[in-house]
């Protein structure tokens, strides 16, 4: 053992024998084996709350489109995390549109009985984050989306046709044009038909 000095409260200098260090071997960890990885998330326990959630996301959808929301996009995010179902991606023209459609959105799944988790960033409007527990809605202003690129970074996502068949196949003149059933009346203007009496 070697002597190693010590100084004590009165500044009397002892020495005290300290063991000595030997070199000890160092073993090397064994890698333990890793668990076997999932390829993809654990199918959902409840097939009808996966329904339910598939069927509000594309609501959800038709709204933002109705609101005149751009490049609407519905992901299916089952097989990439289990933390979410599914993704709507919106792009809005401006911070007045994007929270139109966000609070739309909103009222409309309320009268469903679908609650909304949180908001976030309804207050800038560049990304609007909607959070309803199985889907998200993301509301994005046209630079913040390219910015984000949330299709890029889950790009490996399926796409789900999110359009209702019925207004698919209907042209956009017979969005716009009047029902058959409704009989429109034309009006004669008065103003014309005086000036036609005077001549």
């Amino acid at each position: 053992m070697a002597e190693t000095p010590n100084t004590q409260f009165d500044g009397s200098a002892t020495s005290t024998p300290t063991p000595e260090i030997s070199p000890r071997r160092r073993r090397r960890a064994q890698p333990l084996p890793q668990d076997d990885v999932a390829h993809s998330a654990v199918a959902r326990a409840m097939p009808a709350r996966v329904a339910k959630a598939l069927e509000h996301s594309k609501l959800c959808a038709r709204l933002a489109d109705d609101n005149r929301g751009k490049d609407i996009l519905l992901l299916d995010l089952r097989a990439a995390t289990p933390l979410i179902d599914f993704f709507v991606i919106v792009s809005a023209n401006s911070r007045r549109q994007a929270y139109a459609i966000s609070s739309e959105i909103d009222v409309e799944l309320k009268k469903l009985g679908e609650t909304k988790l949180g908001i976030e960033g309804a207050e800038e409007g560049r990304w609007i984050l909607t959070d309803y527990g199985d889907f998200v809605v993301h509301v994005f202003s046209e630079d913040a989306r390219s910015y984000y690129a949330l299709e890029e970074i889950w790009g490996d996502a399926p796409r789900v046709d999110w359009q209702d068949p019925a207004r698919k196949a209907r042209p956009i003149a017979a969005i716009h044009a009047p029902a058959d059933d409704v009989a429109i009346e034309e009006e004669s203007d008065p103003v014309v038909e005086d000036l036609g009496e005077g001549e």
